[in-house]
């Protein structure tokens, strides 16, 4: 009886669904291999192949771009209900597959932390178009059982991502940005080719009212402060 419902949730989701869920296992599989090892990249001496920077500068340069990955969301969600969720899509891999890239091209603080930034803004633009996909595409029904798939999607990726980045980094730790950026980069297939707009209200905000909508957001003195005490318990566990 109880495998039979479950087959009949199976059944019940678009497959819209299904492409928004494998989109969530590359993209967390990118993020999750690769930061289970950055901070040790950027602090392991040259002589080790790292990039030699202080403990203290990692800290900081990780609790930022970790915070950026919660606030950019906030203009990736109106940007996607603007423009579409599949054309934000587009723009949000092009960005996560650059900034992976890059990011193991740069060897001065400046450039790592530029190109991780760029990383950070397709995470961010990403993020809100997938759960909305997903709360678009679910109902009262079966929405416990599909963001059940979703959350085992993510912990599927960050199980399996640093096993196989625990192997890469022995040959050289070029390897890793090189398969996140593989990951996102295989995800314009299904982008382009399966995805489609899940139905949703018409947007009828020019680009200034998003982005007033946004400036509101971020002038919310309680918001803030819970962004600011997020990074600082990064700065302090980095450290």
């Amino acid at each position: 009886m109880e495998e039979n419902k479950s087959q009949g949730l199976l059944r019940s989701f678009p497959k819209v669904f299904w492409v928004a869920n494998v989109m969530e296992l590359f993209e967390r599989a990118a993020y999750y291999g690769l930061n289970s090892v950055l901070a040790i990249y950027l602090t392991n001496s040259i002589r080790e192949g790292g990039l030699g920077f202080s403990e203290q500068s990692v800290g900081f340069l990780q609790s930022l771009i970790y915070a950026c990955t919660y606030v950019i969301p906030i203009l990736g969600g109106a940007l996607a209900d603007r423009y579409g969720y599949r054309r934000m899509l587009i723009v949000a891999f092009a960005f996560l597959s650059t900034g992976y890239f890059i990011s193991g091209n740069m060897s001065a603080y400046g450039a790592v932390f530029a190109s991780l930034l760029v990383m950070a803004t397709g995470a961010g633009l990403f993020k809100p178009i997938i759960s909305g996909t997903l709360a678009r595409t679910t109902t009262e029904q079966n929405s416990g059982f599909g963001f059940g798939i979703y959350y085992w999607m993510i912990n599927l990726g960050a199980f399996l991502a640093p096993l196989a980045v625990s192997y890469m980094k022995g040959f050289s730790w070029n390897y890793v940005f090189i398969a996140s950026s593989l990951y996102t980069a295989l995800m314009f297939i299904p982008t382009l080719f399966f995805y489609k707009d899940p139905p949703k209200p018409s947007s009828t905000k020019t680009l200034k009212e998003v982005l007033g909508g946004m400036a509101m957001v971020l002038g919310d003195a309680r918001f803030m402060l819970m962004i600011f005490v997020y990074s600082g318990f990064w700065i302090l566990y980095f450290q």
